[in-house]
């Protein structure tokens, strides 16, 4: 079925495109809200999203899946967002850790820059592959691998140095 709705999307059905857009919705919210960690925000960026593709609908013929040309949109936004009003910061240093000690990906990946918070978004909460992810945004296999230890390394040695320092302090 979403075969059929794609093609009529992509020829301009406004249900169709309707129909997809409600399908996926909650998807592109989930994606800006753990990039963006507040309701408002992911909903302002959804919003951007879904005109977007509403108004470039006839673009989707060069994707292979709806799913990617809207992660690839709402991707876009996001990082226009987060440069717009800059990226979030976490407030309470003790989420960083789980409380068997080792990071929180979902609460550590803030202290990351927009590009390498993608790429750990896609690959731990998207189980996107490294393929899937440079295709959705435009680099290679090897680009991506290296963003995501890029990305590990960075948390690992910022989050656990603060922890470590900290606990060097109260000695």
């Amino acid at each position: 079925m979403e075969s059929t709705l794609l093609e009529k999307a992509s020829k301009g059905d406004k249900r169709a495109l309707k129909k997809l857009i409600l399908k996926n919705s909650e998807y592109i919210y989930k994606l800006a809200f753990i990039h963006t960690k507040y309701e408002e925000d992911a909903k302002a960026i959804m919003k951007k999203s879904v005109l977007y593709i509403n108004d470039n609908i006839n673009k989707l013929s060069r994707y292979e899946s709806f799913e990617k040309y809207m992660i690839k949109v709402t991707i876009k936004h996001i990082n226009e967002y987060l440069e717009e009003m800059g990226i979030v910061e976490q407030e309470n240093k003790d989420n960083y850790i789980d409380e068997n000690g080792y990071i929180n990906i979902y609460q550590g990946m803030d202290i990351l820059d927009v590009h390498l918070k993608n790429v750990v978004i896609l690959i731990y909460f998207y189980n996107m592959s490294y393929k899937e992810v440079g295709d959705i945004l435009n680099m290679n296999e090897s680009t991506v691998k290296l963003y995501l230890r890029n990305s590990l390394k960075f948390m690992k040695d910022n989050i656990k140095g603060d922890f470590e320092y900290g606990k060097q302090e109260a000695r």
